[in-house]
């Protein structure tokens, strides 16, 4: 009895001892830094104190390159929105699966010219098919501290598509054509089922609200549509009415516009909204 349990254990310690070195040799032919180096294309968000909804760039795209020690790597990422970011001697380990990368930058940010360079940390993870991962830089300096996300992947319609619009409006009916009204706002928030809330309070034409807007997309534009109610009304007559809206988006939020359709008021209302600001000529 004591030969029998005294082979077996022996033929559990060479078993796991096996085991450990194929482990070892496993994770000796893993160099993190190497294998994680390439270009990768995704979206980011930039989230900090000023605002609720988080501003997002789409088709943005970060590379990964090996240090020449072959045990670090540096890390550039360039975004159209958000500046120029560089971290050297990025920290990169593999365990589990999964891929964690940390080090320390700058970034070189600004508005209208005026550019600046901040310090910021990065921290990022990817899995090993490297086809899923994200990379968060934190700039303290900025904006009472801004992290910027950047993400594999497409960016989903509900991240691009929600958030706050300023414009202007132009509103014609039955008796006058073509009233404008200036430092309008839309705020346009993603709901659970794909659909869309939309809100619109205007001092010149009221309070609109849409709980269900539905969105379809063709060649690069996404086109919301839905019916809600609007609160109008004058001299403190405020009455409830239906009203509809159709508006267009640009992958790029660049061309941004929502026609609201009052049949009920004026002999027929419509009120279009366009992003930016109104034309020298019309004001």
């Amino acid at each position: 009895m004591k030969l029998k349990n005294l082979l077996a254990m022996t033929a559990i310690a060479l078993l796991t001892a096996s085991c450990s070195d194929d482990d070892n040799n496993e994770n000796e032919s893993i160099n993190p830094a190497v294998n994680v180096a390439g270009t990768y294309a995704g979206y980011s968000e930039a989230a900090f104190q000023y605002t609720d909804t988080p501003l997002v760039s789409a088709d943005e795209s970060l590379t990964i390159q090996t240090d020449a020690d072959n045990t670090t790597a540096t890390i550039t990422y360039t975004s159209s929105s958000f500046g120029e970011f560089t971290i050297s001697g990025t920290k990169v380990t593999y365990a589990s699966g999964t891929y964690t990368l940390s080090g320390e930058g700058s970034t070189m940010m600004g508005m209208s010219g005026n550019v600046s360079e901040y310090e910021c940390t990065l921290k990022g993870t990817l899995n090993e098919a490297k086809n899923e991962g994200a990379f968060t830089f934190n700039v303290p300096a900025v904006m009472g501290g801004m992290n910027i996300t950047f993400t594999l992947g497409e960016i989903p319609v509900s991240k691009l598509l929600a958030g706050s619009y300023e414009g202007w409006t132009e509103a014609s009916c039955a008796y006058f054509e073509g009233m404008q009204a200036t430092d309008q706002t839309l705020l346009l928030t993603a709901n659970a089922d794909d659909t869309f809330t939309l809100a619109y309070t205007s001092d010149s034409w009221g309070e609109f609200s849409f709980e269900s807007l539905s969105v379809t997309s063709a060649n690069g534009i996404y086109t919301l549509s839905g019916e809600g109610v609007t609160m109008m009304g004058m001299d403190g007559n405020i009455s409830e009415y239906p009203c509809t809206v159709t508006g267009s988006i640009d992958a790029n939020k660049e061309n941004i516009s929502f026609t609201f359709t009052v049949p009920g008021v004026m002999g027929g209302l419509t009120i279009t909204f366009t992003q930016g600001e109104a034309p020298a000529a019309n004001e």
